[in-house]
C-alpha cells in the first residue's frame, strides 16, 4: 500500500464516522506527510463520492471546487477551509448511503447514447436507464447534459466540468452521475438571463437569502465560458466557519465573487451574504432535506 494511500484511509475515518473532533488532527496528520495539494483531493474525492441528492451533500461537492478556486495569489491554500470543508463532506454524507459508485455499468452494443434516451429515462423518472445512457454516453456526457441542465442540475454539471480536470478521468463516471442525478429531480428551471447587476441587487435587498445567492450561483454556472477569461480577483477570502449554516453559500458567494464584472457592487454582495450568515436560518441540522 502506497504512502498517500494510507494517508488517505487514517484520513477519512473519522469522516466516515463523522468524528468531528478527529478530524482536524486528521488533517494535520495527512498535511505533514502530503501537503495541501493532496489534501485537498482526497477531501474533494470523498465529498463526490458521498455525494447524493440532497443540498448539503451537493453543497459539500460544489465548497471543495471552490476551496480550489479561493486560494491566494501564490497559490495557497487556505487550511482552515480545507478542515471546514472535510467536516462538511464529513457531515453531509448520508449514513444509510449506497457504496460509491466508481465504475459504470456495464453496456452493450445496444445500448444508445442519444439525448433522446436520456430524456426518456427522464421522462420515466427511471435511474438505472439513466445511468446506463450515461455509461454509453460517457465521453460526450457533459455536452449531452448541458442542453437539458437548469438549476441545481446546472450548478453540478458545471462543477463536474472543473473537476474532472483536477481528479482525473477515473473520476468522470461519477462526477457526471451528479448532475444526472439531479436531472431527475425534474426541479423547476431558474432565470440565467438576468443581467449580473440586477441578480446582486435582489441579494442585497433580500440580505442574501438562499435563493437569490443561489441565482447568481446559477448565472455563473449558465455563463461559465465567459467568465474563463475574465480578470479576476484574487483577494476575496472568506473565513473558514461552518458550511452547514448556510449550505457553504457564503463561501460559493465569494468563490462567485472574484468572477463578476469589476464594476459590479461586490462589495454589496459580499455585505449581504454575511448578513444572512450572521442572522439568517442556520441548515445545519443535518436533516439532509
Amino acid at each position: 500500500m502506497s504512502d498517500v494511500k494510507r494517508s488517505t484511509e487514517a484520513l477519512y475515518q473519522p469522516l466516515i464516522e463523522r468524528d468531528l473532533g478527529a478530524i482536524p488532527s486528521a488533517v494535520e496528520a495527512f498535511l505533514q506527510a502530503h501537503g495541501a495539494a493532496d489534501l485537498w483531493l482526497a477531501v474533494t474525492r470523498f465529498a463526490v463520492l458521498a455525494y447524493a441528492p440532497s443540498q448539503h451533500a451537493k453543497r459539500a461537492v460544489m465548497a471543495c471546487r471552490a476551496v480550489d478556486e479561493l486560494r491566494d495569489a501564490s497559490g495557497a491554500w487556505n487550511v482552515g477551509l480545507l478542515v471546514a470543508c472535510a467536516r462538511y463532506a464529513a457531515m453531509s454524507r448520508q449514513p444509510w448511503s449506497e457504496p460509491p459508485l466508481l465504475d459504470p455499468p456495464a453496456t452493450d452494443a445496444t445500448q444508445s447514447a442519444s439525448i433522446g434516451e436520456l430524456e426518456a429515462a427522464i421522462s420515466a423518472d427511471d435511474r438505472v436507464r439513466a445511468e446506463r445512457w450515461l455509461s454509453a454516453a460517457l465521453p460526450d456526457a457533459e455536452t449531452a447534459m448541458q442542453s437539458l441542465a437548469r438549476g441545481d442540475a446546472l450548478l453540478m454539471l458545471d462543477t463536474a466540468r472543473v473537476l474532472v480536470g483536477k481528479l482525473g478521468e477515473k473520476g468522470r463516471y461519477a462526477l457526471f452521475r451528479m448532475p444526472l442525478l439531479e436531472l431527475l429531480t425534474g426541479e423547476d428551471d431558474e432565470e440565467t438571463s438576468a443581467s449580473p447587476d440586477g441578480l446582486i441587487a435582489r441579494v442585497i435587498e433580500e440580505r442574501g437569502s438562499i435563493a437569490s445567492v443561489r441565482a447568481v450561483l446559477i448565472h455563473a454556472a449558465a455563463h461559465a465560458d465567459e467568465r474563463e477569461s475574465a480578470d479576476m480577483r484574487t483577494d476575496l477570502i472568506p473565513e473558514p466557519y461552518e458550511l452547514g449554516r448556510d449550505y457553504a453559500q457564503t463561501l460559493l458567494a465569494y468563490a462567485v465573487a472574484r468572477k463578476l464584472p469589476k464594476d459590479s457592487d461586490v462589495a454589496g454582495f459580499l455585505a449581504a451574504v454575511r448578513v444572512n450568515l450572521e442572522h439568517g436560518d442556520s441548515f445545519a441540522d443535518w436533516s439532509f432535506a
